[in-house]
């Protein structure tokens, strides 16, 4: 191995639960384990949730003023400074907040940096002020690249800011279970934060029609989020108590549900989605709605590897359901098509993208 690698410094707002974070900790493990020197900056919460290399050191810059414009001008001037006191590093952020923050602290200095968007721009920033900003700062000549997960999503930010883009979608982890074999239990399942985005209630709107038929499966949530009493009052209202579970967060989702006769991700809007990633790699009969900004459409090929549905469509996301529960050779076509992608979006795979993007700054 060649030594002396380049220094790596990724910007977040904390290391818990999330799906960028989850990235952010699979490629910064990558790069250690190949002797780059990898430091994690938080900006927000001192929370760890993924397990990191012992060479990955973490820092936090996380201001405690209680007053929204000290706390963020304070995290502007902390991560000026860090960046000042850390010449020739490749700073990396990933999320639009910490994006604007490292690109506006690096203002007039000598620095590398790089931003990643990892949800629908669509959605997450509002406005045509609001927009401007964004790609002005995305423009600024400290930032050399922005890295997004679809085509979609790139084709938001101005002609100069897609100039820098490159397409690195999300690697699946090593640690994931092999393909079930066998006869599959009567659940559906599903893993995400539980917020207003990935439109639980059309799932469970979805299962109330599914369960009038099949009386015998249930619903396994797996997650936590603002809005789980939400969802949880809506199970009750329905009637549905004895056939909704509310699992929680699971560190060991993915042996959990390994053997679920589905997966369903019912979102309006996503990045691109781990869940959904994950649950195809494993195996599992996968239906997500065909959400913008296209992340889903990118990996599932309709039919073949996975079913996708309209946005906020109650009966369709029901007649994928029942397709899927009534034809065990389509179930299982679809699960070994789907496992496919392990191959396709592989650690190693990925982690060189994000290799030759940071050596060649």
């Amino acid at each position: 191995m060649q030594k002396n690698k380049k220094k790596v410094m990724f910007v977040m707002p904390s290391l818990g639960g999330g799906g960028a974070e989850r990235v952010v900790s699979i490629i910064a493990n990558y790069l250690a384990e190949r002797e780059y020197n990898v430091n994690i900056c938080l900006l927000r919460e001192n929370n760890v949730a993924y397990k990191l290399n012992n060479n990955v050191h973490v820092e936090c810059i996380i201001s405690k003023s209680t007053n929204g414009i000290k706390r963020k001008l304070q995290t502007l001037r902390d991560l000026r400074k860090l960046v000042k006191k850390n010449p020739g590093t490749v700073f990396i952020s990933f999320l639009t907040n910490e994006n604007l923050y490292l690109a506006f602290s690096t203002l007039g200095l000598p620095a590398n940096i790089v931003v990643s968007e990892r949800n629908d721009p669509y959605k997450t920033i509002n406005g045509r002020l609001n927009r401007s900003i964004v790609n002005l700062l995305y423009s600024i000549k400290q930032c050399k690249t922005v890295v997004f997960q679809t085509n979609g999503a790139m084709e938001f930010y101005n002609k100069k800011v897609q100039k820098k883009g490159i397409i690195i979608p999300n690697p699946i982890k090593k640690e994931l279970p092999e393909i079930f074999v066998g006869i599959r239990r009567k659940e559906i399942v599903t893993f995400a934060r539980l917020e207003p985005q990935k439109n639980y209630p059309l799932l469970i709107n979805a299962f109330e029609l599914f369960s009038k038929k099949y009386k015998d499966y249930t619903l396994g949530i797996y997650g936590k989020g603002e809005l789980e009493e939400q969802l949880k009052l809506l199970v009750k209202e329905k009637g549905l108590d004895s056939k909704v579970n509310f699992y929680g967060f699971c560190a060991d989702v993915h042996n959990k549900i390994r053997d679920a006769a589905m997966f369903v991700l019912p979102s309006d809007y996503e990045g691109l989605s781990n869940s959904m990633l994950e649950a195809m790699a494993i195996g599992l009969p996968c239906i997500c709605t065909d959400c913008s900004p296209g992340g889903a459409r990118m990996f599932i090929k309709n039919g073949i590897n996975g079913i996708l549905v309209p946005v906020k469509n109650v009966d369709k996301m029901y007649e994928a359901m029942d397709l899927i529960a009534s034809d065990s050779k389509l179930a299982n076509e679809l699960s070994q098509n789907a496992s496919k992608i392990k191959t396709h979006l592989s650690v190693e795979a990925i982690g060189n993208k994000w290799r030759a993007l940071i050596d060649n700054l």
